[in-house]
């Protein structure tokens, strides 16, 4: 049976966003910077209009290569295109060939978030569960429903959500959030995405659920219209970067989540020229904000 090797690099005082960019150029399967943080301690997923630099202390790069590469070689490539004066020192593992959509699909099972509601992979045909079901096509980072943050917003969309309610979804992702506020709900349900292929994705989780759901890139996205409930899930720094256009947006309650509990105290302080935010509800260090203008 053939096999392949995962190679990962340790390269000391090294921007890791810029080494990844220079060793995409490498005849090699793949190019990958995996997180080596727990979940809490983690920034979870970059600003793209403003990209952090990110350092071997909390990351690291793996090169996937067929079994047959010869890793002193490739050891040596890697020094000269990165201009080392030495070697980088390096882990491998080697590991045998498989069914790689098999082996894909056994990383991802139905995630329960309540007795009332799941999400579960769109291969998954399990009908006996009672309650409401989301299907979704993992895709690229868009999210599955396993992360904290989602699982807190997706409870409270279960508990708190009433029926027919306008609701904006600012950070869309897959969709699970939108599809779960229109299937459960029938919510009239605008997503705003800013990666296309995101955008992609969620569209063919909308044919999975059987749900009609516009998702728009922001510089297409109307700023003028107001909704019953804003929901944003994204990075803390966007969010504190998007309170004025919120503002235009809310009619009456905003849900903010993807931020680690440190960081409350800072959109809170952002947030409060126009509404009183609450933090209320948290998970394994990740929080869930809430505002109500009518309160």
């Amino acid at each position: 049976m053939s096999h392949w090797k995962n190679i990962s690099l340790i390269l000391d005082n090294y921007d890791l966003n810029e080494a990844f960019q220079t060793l995409s150029y490498l005849n090699v399967t793949s190019v990958t910077i995996q997180d080596k943080r727990i979940l809490n301690e983690s920034d979870w997923f970059d600003d793209p209009k403003s990209p952090s630099k990110i350092s071997n202390e909390t990351h690291k790069i793996i090169l996937l290569v067929d079994g047959k590469v010869s890793t002193n070689k490739l050891i040596s490539e890697v020094k000269s295109i990165l201009g080392l004066i030495q070697e980088p020192f390096y882990n491998e593992e080697i590991f045998e060939d498989q069914d790689w959509v098999t082996y894909t699909q056994s990383m991802f099972k139905e995630i329960r978030i309540s007795n009332s509601l799941r999400i579960i992979p769109s291969w998954i045909k399990d009908k006996n569960f009672q309650g409401n079901t989301i299907k979704i096509e993992p895709g690229g980072g868009f999210g599955t429903g396993s992360h904290p943050t989602t699982k807190l917003c997706l409870k409270w969309i279960e508990k708190k959500l009433k029926r027919n309610t306008r609701l904006l979804d600012y950070g869309s992702g897959s969709g699970i959030l939108s599809i779960a506020s229109n299937k459960i709900f029938n919510c009239q349900v605008t997503g705003v995405e800013i990666d296309p292929n995101a955008i992609k994705n969620a569209n063919y989780n909308n044919f999975l659920n059987e749900v009609d759901i516009k998702y728009w890139l922001p510089k297409d996205f109307n700023l003028q219209n107001k909704y019953d409930i804003v929901i944003s899930n994204i990075l803390a720094s966007i969010l504190i970067s998007l309170s004025k256009d919120f503002k235009v947006l809310t009619k009456r309650e905003i849900l903010l989540s993807g931020i680690l509990i440190n960081q409350a105290d800072s959109i809170i302080e952002k947030y409060k020229e126009w509404i009183d935010l609450k933090l209320i509800d948290e998970m394994k260090g990740w929080c869930l904000l809430h505002g109500n203008l009518n309160s």
